[in-house]
C-alpha cells in the first residue's frame, strides 16, 4: 500500500504542474507571437530510501527545463505598417527589464523616450544588439529584411532615412529554453548568432501558437487522471485499515 499511495500521489503533483502550465497559455492565448508552454518533463526516476529500514520507492524526476512548442501561430492581417511577423523560422532579439532574450512578437511601437518597442515594452535590438533610437518622425515602416524607415519629422516629403536594422536570428540547431522570467535564450542565458536571410512580412502579427481546444481537452483528461488517482489513494487507505483490522488481537 505504501507504494500505491507514493505513486498516486507523485502522479497527482505531475497533474497539479501540468494544469498550470495550461493555464499559462490559456491565459496568453491572445498575445502575439506567444509560444505554448509544455512544461517540464520527466528524465528519469529517483529512489528513496530511510536508513535501509524501508523498502525502495520509485518517483519521476523532472528537469527544470521549461519546454516551449516553437511551431509558428496563425498570422493575422492588420494592415499597420507597425505591425510586422517573421516569414518561417526566426526570432527577434529583444531587451526587457533581464537579459537579451528571442521573440516573436511584432506588434512596434515607439516608447516616449524613443525607444522601438515590441507590445510587451520590450525594445527591439539591431544587429548590433543595441536598442533602435528612433527620432521624430512622420511615418515609419520595416522592411522585408528588418531595415526601419523614418520619414523625418520636417523634412521634404519623400524623405526616407534608415535608422538600424532589426537583429534577427534563425537559432539553427540550437537548443532553446523559456527562464523564469518567460523569456526565450540559449540554454547558458546567452543568444545565438545573427541571421540576415531571414525575411519579414508587414501589416501582419503572429498570433499565439495555443490551440484553446487541445488545452481545454487535456484539461479534461488531467482531471479525470486527478479523480482515478485520489480515489487509489483512498482505496490504498481502505485496505490498509482492513489489514490493520485483521491483525489486531481479539478483546
Amino acid at each position: 500500500m505504501d507504494k500505491l499511495i507514493y505513486t498516486a500521489f507523485n502522479t497527482v503533483n505531475n497533474i497539479h504542474d501540468n494544469n498550470s502550465v495550461r493555464s499559462q497559455n490559456l491565459a496568453n492565448v491572445n498575445v502575439p507571437g506567444y509560444r505554448r508552454d509544455l512544461g517540464a518533463k520527466s528524465v528519469g526516476t529517483a529512489f528513496l530510501n530511510n536508513f535501509n529500514m524501508l523498502q525502495t520507492r520509485g518517483l519521476a524526476v523532472r528537469d527544470d527545463q521549461n519546454y516551449f512548442e516553437a511551431d509558428a501561430g496563425s498570422l493575422d492581417q492588420t494592415g499597420s505598417n507597425l505591425d510586422i511577423a517573421i516569414r518561417g523560422d526566426g526570432y527577434f532579439f529583444v531587451k526587457g527589464t533581464g537579459p537579451a532574450s528571442l521573440s516573436r512578437r511584432g506588434d512596434l511601437k515607439v516608447s516616449p523616450d524613443g525607444i522601438l518597442q515590441n507590445g510587451s515594452s520590450h525594445a527591439l535590438l539591431d544587429i548590433n544588439q543595441a536598442p533602435i533610437q528612433v527620432p521624430p518622425h512622420r511615418a515609419m515602416k520595416v522592411t522585408a529584411e528588418g531595415d526601419v524607415i523614418i520619414e523625418p519629422q520636417g523634412s521634404e516629403p519623400g524623405t526616407q532615412q534608415v535608422i538600424g536594422t532589426l537583429g534577427m536570428t534563425l537559432a539553427k540547431d540550437a537548443v532553446l529554453k523559456k527562464f523564469r522570467d518567460g523569456e526565450i535564450r540559449l540554454e547558458d542565458g546567452s543568444l545565438p548568432q545573427i541571421d540576415e536571410n531571414i525575411l519579414l512580412v508587414s501589416g501582419h502579427l503572429e498570433m499565439s501558437n495555443v490551440n484553446i481546444t487541445e488545452e481545454l481537452v487535456q484539461s479534461i483528461e488531467d482531471q479525470r487522471q486527478y479523480e482515478i488517482n485520489i480515489k487509489l489513494i483512498s482505496s490504498a487507505s481502505e485496505i490498509d485499515e482492513g489489514g490493520a483490522a485483521l491483525m489486531r488481537m481479539p478483546s
